[in-house]
Parts: C-alpha cells; sequence; structure tokens
C-alpha cells in the first residue's frame, strides 16, 4: 500500500510503501504525522480497506467519479516524480493531491479566517464533520 500523508498546504510530510502492512501498523504510521482530515484513493469503487482506514479516523472519504488513469496520475504528480520511488507512492500522492486540490478552496478559507494558525487542524477536523467555519473556530475560542 503507498501512503501519501500531505500538509493542509499541499506539501508533502510522508511518501512511503508499507508491504503486506497490518491496518493497525497503517494507523500508527499515519498518526506520527497527525490525525488525517481526508483520506483518499485513487479508484472507484472505493476499496474496503481505504473506507476501514477513513473510519478509523472518522476522516472525510474522497475518491474519483472514476478511477484515475496512469495517464492523469503521471500528469498529477509531475512536479513531484522525483521523490516517488514506486508505483505505489504514484498512486497514493496522485490520490492525495486530487483530493487536496478539490478541497483547496476550502482550505484556503479556513485558513483566511483563523487568527491563531496553531488551531488549523481542530478546525479543519470539524469542518470536514459538518461544522461551518464559525461553528468550528466557536468551538475552539470556547465558545465566544
Amino acid at each position: 500500500m503507498g501512503i501519501a500523508i500531505l500538509d493542509l498546504h499541499g506539501r508533502i510530510l510522508d511518501l512511503s510503501t508499507m508491504r503486506q502492512a497490518k491496518k493497525s501498523d497503517i494507523i500508527k504510521h499515519i498518526l506520527k504525522f497527525g490525525w488525517p482530515a481526508v483520506v483518499a484513493s485513487d479508484v472507484n469503487p472505493l476499496p474496503h480497506s481505504i473506507g476501514k482506514i477513513a473510519s478509523t479516523f472518522s476522516s472525510r472519504v474522497f475518491y474519483p467519479k472514476k478511477s484515475l488513469s496512469n495517464a492523469e496520475k503521471i500528469r498529477i504528480i509531475e512536479d513531484y516524480k522525483d521523490d516517488i520511488e514506486d508505483a505505489h507512492q504514484k498512486d497514493a500522492l496522485a490520490a492525495a493531491l486530487k483530493a487536496h486540490k478539490k478541497y483547496k478552496e476550502l482550505l484556503s478559507k479556513i485558513d483566511a479566517s483563523l487568527k491563531r494558525k496553531d488551531l488549523l487542524d481542530d478546525i479543519v477536523r470539524d469542518i470536514f464533520k459538518g461544522k461551518n467555519i464559525a461553528e468550528a473556530i466557536k468551538k475552539i475560542d470556547g465558545g465566544r
């Protein structure tokens, strides 16, 4: 399984391949980088294993309307091709970048709405769980 972990600005935090890893090992690996707001796949339908990982974190799931073609993946990861070691990483990074592109405008609005940047991860997670920006910030600020 390829794993690509991006920060909220789309920068790569981790790009790795885990062979024959148990779900618990994958979860431990992801948690080294924080709690994911979105778990992405490059294929449709969503693989069961990806859905299980997303549900473990109560994360939003992203998968394309139709599976990404190899040509599309290559186009998406073009700027990162020197960072990729294998096809699993290519697929994972393409999925992560595609998801980031979908949510980029929302993430920019959240970022612009914040006064204290250290709360960004918590607020993004609440927004992906259905709260609007004002509700998420109000919760963090203690209801003020």
